[in-house]
């Protein structure tokens, strides 16, 4: 005898198989979904702090974390090199320092963050675009190495710091 519960579904007899949830798809999906929102409390603070248009904070910190990766794995790479770094070409990778399995983890999960700025023209664009912004609002330079902005306000560079290897552990 077969009760309500047991009735199999209009959907299973498509011809697919059920989706089956385990505890790895599971927290996959979480680890996913945590990639995908990293940035949101802060740019939403950022907007309203500094009356920032649109989606314009959230581009900050999109250009930001892919510099402080840069601070972090390449210390002594100029900006223009994250394209290299995450397509894992050039001198600047090939020639790059042995790295913990920690920082390996960073570059993978910047890969899927940063993924748009694979493209060398895209991530110049959004340099050019960082470098017109107020100075007191970036947190890095863009000429020459690099390097933290002394403009910032410490509050903002031990916030968004913070962010940054949140997003990327």
């Amino acid at each position: 005898m077969m009760t309500a519960y047991h009735t199999p579904s209009p959907l299973l007899s498509t011809g697919f198989p059920p989706v089956i949830r385990t505890k790895a798809s599971t927290q996959a999906s979480a680890s996913v979904s945590h990639l995908m929102r990293w940035q949101e409390p802060l740019a939403t603070r950022l907007r309203f702090r500094h009356n920032l248009p649109g989606r314009v904070a959230n581009r900050l910190l999109n250009i930001e974390l892919g510099l402080f990766l840069l601070a972090e794995l390449l210390p002594m790479a100029p900006a223009e090199a994250l394209p290299n770094l995450l397509n894992g070409q050039g001198i600047v990778y090939r020639e790059r320092p042995v790295w913990t399995p920690h920082q390996h983890k960073m570059l993978s999960r910047a890969r899927i963050l940063l993924a748009p700025y694979q493209d060398r023209a895209v991530w110049y664009s959004a340099l050019g675009k960082y470098a017109t912004m107020n100075k007191n609002l970036r947190l890095f330079t863009t000429t020459g190495r690099g390097g933290q902005n002394p403009d910032a306000s410490s509050y903002d560079r031990r916030e968004r710091i913070q962010l940054y290897g949140w997003a990327l552990a």
